[in-house]
């Protein structure tokens, strides 16, 4: 019982650890951007964009049986593979170049104010080196672990914003004139919810169930919206909107004297931590697999030091803060490329493969 528990949790946690690790550093400032008010309205636009997403690209994969990226398009042949794979390998890589490029701008804030940058990165990329070591199974399994360890910490960092909040900041509700759709502002925090790319590259290695993957985007939606309100119930809308972090900042504005350490930022740093190295680990193993796939004359053994090392100096050369926000604000349009591509092409190349396999069923019976 416990066992097949444990099978049947191990992608879902996946799954949400996944997002996490993208949404509390930057969506909250993202989507504050979006409109002045009613934020929920384009928190919950873009879940449905990524449950529609989601859906294709499920009902793709379980079509196609057990096959990941390389395997549903390699046979389609090399210009039209390369179309398809060298993009999302980019943009798998580009996940873990902001993954920890982000953080180790969180750490320096809440640990080690005088780290130099460089040597954040070194330790973080060597954490995923290792981490992508294990393979998929590995990295599964140890989200799991990680996800029933940090999860509570996490909400728990979040819960602790009640205490500074103001109900009445809350308003106005509603916006009716849409304005974010006008001006397409809500493209922006479309980032979050790339995680679900990631499903792609777990159908060889343990079978993507629709039912509880939905059923996860719940208590996801709910995570999104309080991530964007806690800071408005914080600061107010005027003011959480002029904050770099402000997610972080209202965590950091909790004083619990009770608790072991005197920051409750603390326990939120920690968690994040956890999360981020696990999709970078997935991400940098993904990559190299899909590499080598590509590539069958490349050593995967050779493939993984190359893509960290790559990272690490994509990362590296990200100077400030600033240029960092600039990244997920001009690739807009390769991000869009990327989303719209891969569930649709994964949706009609299942739907052939089926087709394919019931017409070998029929002659095989006739």
């Amino acid at each position: 019982m416990i066992f097949r528990l444990n099978s049947i949790l191990t992608i879902p946690l996946f799954f949400f650890g996944a997002h996490c690790s993208i949404i509390f550093l930057l969506f909250p400032r993202a989507m504050l951007h979006t409109t002045k008010f009613g934020h929920w309205e384009p928190t919950l636009l873009i879940m449905l964009i990524e449950l529609v997403l989601l859906v294709l690209l499920l009902k793709g994969l379980n079509k196609a049986g057990d096959l990941d990226y390389a395997d549903l398009f390699l046979p389609l042949g090399r210009w039209i593979s390369t179309v398809l794979l060298l993009p999302l390998i980019l943009y798998l890589l580009l996940i873990g170049i902001m993954g920890i490029r982000g953080f180790a701008e969180l750490m320096i804030i809440v640990f080690v104010l005088r780290s130099p940058l460089y040597a954040i990165l070194i330790l973080l990329c060597l954490i995923i080196y290792l981490g992508s070591s294990i393979g998929a199974r590995g990295i599964l399994r140890a989200s799991t672990l990680l996800s029933l360890i940090h999860l509570p910490a996490l909400f728990f960092a979040l819960a602790g914003c009640k205490i500074n909040s103001r109900f009445e900041n809350i308003f106005p509700f509603l916006n009716t004139s849409f304005d974010f759709m006008k001006h397409g502002k809500f493209l922006v925090p479309l980032f979050s919810i790339c995680p679900f790319l990631l499903l792609g590259m777990l159908s060889p290695v343990r079978k993507v169930q629709m039912k509880p993957i939905l059923l996860t985007l719940v208590p996801l939606t709910v995570v999104y919206m309080a991530i964007v309100y806690i800071p408005i119930l914080v600061y107010g809308v005027n003011a959480a909107s002029l904050m770099n972090y402000p997610l972080v900042t209202s965590i950091d504005s909790v004083n619990i004297t009770w608790t072991i350490f005197n920051r409750v930022a603390i326990f939120y740093a920690v968690a994040l931590l956890a999360f981020v190295m696990l999709i970078c680990s997935f991400v940098l193993w993904s990559s190299a697999v899909l590499v080598r796939k590509m590539v069958p004359a490349w050593k995967e053994l050779y493939i993984r030091p190359v893509l960290c090392l790559l990272i690490f100096v994509v990362a590296l050369l990200i100077p400030n803060w600033n240029e960092y926000l600039k990244i997920y604000t001009n690739d807009i349009w390769f991000r869009l490329y990327i989303y719209l591509s891969i569930p649709v092409s994964v949706y009609i190349r299942g739907g052939i493969i089926q087709r394919k396999g019931r017409k070998k069923g029929l002659k095989n019976v006739s």
